[in-house]
């Protein structure tokens, strides 16, 4: 699909997103500003899962006294010609080895979740380093630019794709990276057609950043939410608005309870995944499984089709969900 001019995110998000690309433009070329975006969204995204989620509530005891000095909020306390020493001699280095550190407070052994968001964590930064070129776009500017972004929608389904995408569509740097996106009412009316469950296993063999896949695991959640009664999240009330009236009703017939533990676990752990060819999207399509709490290590890097087994993968995947998407029969 050729490139949209579609804005994804919010206006004022978008608008923070294109001051941001801005601020690093001197700092080199659209990936490498794509790669200190994310890698600075992710560090603000840690903070406030920290605080928001009990599955991390043990960690808080690694940010405590002088230790405060590596969550993004403290450096918005740094000066702007400490900023970048900081970033390289103390925050990267601690996220790249963060599961030894949080050894030291965690109770037992970590929740699968968490172990495998960790191990996200160590991957993105193991290799982090702002150049000094970062310091000629105002680096206490751009770390308050990210600061102003809100939390709910940091914590929003595909927030790096939409970034990316609002940030670079207008100049045609999204061909750069390789990032081709669908429009979300595209991507959720034709999540809308497969109608994924707890017992399929989703599939995209190109996925980008994820979209189709978190779109599948939010329509599938929902249903549960609609058992109960919540109605709220997905896909949301900037959606097209006869999709909003469709899977509202759809919900509303076709509701489902809570699984058991068994497929829950077995949805977390192998119901979703994807392949994606360049490693920078794909380390930003696994962030956002992070973000959502599905395991990251489900998005693989490589061609999907060189990589394909007729024979291992036959009827491997009930739902293969691309452009177009295309469902296996059920029993």
């Amino acid at each position: 699909m050729g490139r949209s001019t579609v804005h994804y995110a919010d206006n004022d998000t978008n608008r923070i997103l294109k001051k941001l690309h801005n601020k690093l433009r001197p700092a080199g070329t659209p990936v490498q500003r794509v790669e200190y975006i994310i890698e600075l969204l992710l560090l603000r995204i840690f903070e406030v899962k920290l605080k928001q989620e009990d599955d991390f509530k043990e960690f808080r005891k690694l940010f405590v006294g002088e230790d405060e000095n590596k969550l993004f909020s403290h450096l918005l306390t740094v000066s702007n010609e400490q900023l970048l020493s900081h970033l390289n001699q103390y925050i990267f280095p601690f996220y790249s080895k963060i599961i030894s550190s949080a050894r030291k407070v965690y109770k037992g052994n970590f929740p699968a979740k968490v172990q495998d968001q960790l191990v996200l964590i160590e991957e993105v930064f193991s290799n982090s380093n702002f150049t000094n070129n970062v310091t000629s776009g105002n680096l206490a500017e751009i770390i308050g630019l990210v600061q102003e972004i809100d939390e709910a929608r940091l914590l929003k389904t595909d927030l790096l794709g939409d970034a990316i995408e609002s940030s670079l569509s207008e100049s045609g740097g999204t061909k750069d990276i390789g990032l081709y996106r669908t429009p979300d009412h595209v991507r959720q009316f034709m999540v809308g057609l497969t109608e994924p469950n707890f017992n399929d296993i989703i599939y995209d063999p190109a996925c980008g950043t994820g979209g189709f896949l978190f779109d599948s695991f939010e329509f599938v959640m929902q249903r549960v939410k609609a058992h109960y009664k919540e109605f709220d999240k997905w896909p949301g009330t900037k959606s097209h608005p006869e999709l909003q009236s469709w899977f509202n009703d759809y919900f509303t017939k076709n509701s489902l309870p809570f699984p058991s533990e068994d497929i829950a676990h077995n949805f977390y752990r192998n119901g979703i995944s994807g392949y994606e060819y360049l490693g920078m999207v794909r380390k930003m399509a696994a962030i956002n499984f992070y973000v959502l709490g599905l395991n990251p290590h489900n998005i693989q890097q490589g061609d999907s089709l060189a990589k394909f087994n007729p024979v291992e993968d036959k009827e491997s995947k009930s739902i293969v969900i691309a452009n177009p998407p295309f469902g296996a029969e059920r029993d």
